[in-house]
């Protein structure tokens, strides 16, 4: 695309985020619109982050998606919503007046992906991470009644989602074939499935009705290839990453995003 003079930009701001898929999806929306808006990426690492929000908004850009690692450092960098209040984690920005306004698409984004994927209310769920799209997922999951959220974090750190606590365990094998075992809906909120060499999950653990997401944005990770496998159903992230995008879209530009546009072209470009 050709910008002009008066083109806005809007981006996704990650380190690493050359994997990222977003430019792809949001800028066939705004071809679509014929909107003079261009969506691209901006990798970011975690100490220069604080500036380049400030100097997002001194050169004018529109709006940022915010991905891995900096999602819950955004929180402190902007006017948050109730939403990602709750969350604990910003994952879009939109600047307007001089002020940086923060929400979380994400929990829309899950609970998009939970549809897709056929997940039934009331699921007892086992979320893999800590990170901020951990955060979104329990928000999401205690938002459509999982009667139980089991996280298992590398680090063991505790997290309150809205005031409440959950129940975060280490990253241990025993601890991880048991919650397994518990689980009818098991989610990958880690980056593991960028890297095939990632030590596998005990997926034998799980009940056969059970559900598998990797949130990982691509056709299949090495999780949802052997789950499915096993005769489980399993999904990885793109439905997520579609209906988070949409959602962050509309915010900016103020009217509705062409979803199945942006569905055919996330899809054309999965790995």
């Amino acid at each position: 695309m050709r910008l002009m003079g008066q083109t806005q930009l809007l981006g996704v701001v990650g380190w690493p985020v050359a994997q990222s898929k977003s430019p792809i999806m949001q800028n066939a929306a705004l071809h679509a619109l014929r909107l003079p808006l261009h969506y691209t990426m901006f990798a970011v690492p975690p100490d220069k982050f604080a500036r380049a929000v400030d100097g997002a908004m001194a050169l004018g850009i529109r709006g940022l998606n915010i991905t891995i690692p900096h999602k819950e450092r955004a929180l402190a960098l902007c006017e948050a919503d109730p939403l990602a209040l709750e969350v604990g984690a910003v994952n879009t920005l939109t600047f307007e007046d001089d002020r940086v306004r923060g929400t979380n698409t994400d929990v829309h984004g899950f609970r998009m992906l939970m549809a897709e994927a056929g997940v039934k209310a009331g699921a007892r769920a086992l979320v893999l991470g800590g990170g901020g799209a951990a955060r979104a997922v329990i928000a999401a999951l205690r938002s459509t009644g999982a009667s139980d959220v089991t996280v298992l974090s590398r680090s063991g750190a505790p997290i309150t989602i809205g005031g409440r606590a959950v129940r975060v365990h280490p990253w241990e094998p025993l601890t991880l074939a048991s919650a397994m075992s518990e689980c009818d809906l098991l989610v990958d909120a880690t980056p593991r499935g960028l890297d095939p060499s990632s030590p596998r999950l005990p997926l034998e653990q799980l009940a056969r009705e059970a559900i598998v997401l990797d949130l990982v944005v691509k056709r299949d990770t090495a999780l949802t290839v052997e789950a499915r496998a096993r005769g489980l159903k399993a999904q990885a992230g793109a439905a997520m990453l579609l209906h988070q995008g949409a959602a962050a879209l509309e915010r900016w530009i103020g009217q509705p995003a062409p979803i199945e546009t942006m569905r055919a072209a996330l899809e054309a470009a999965l790995d």
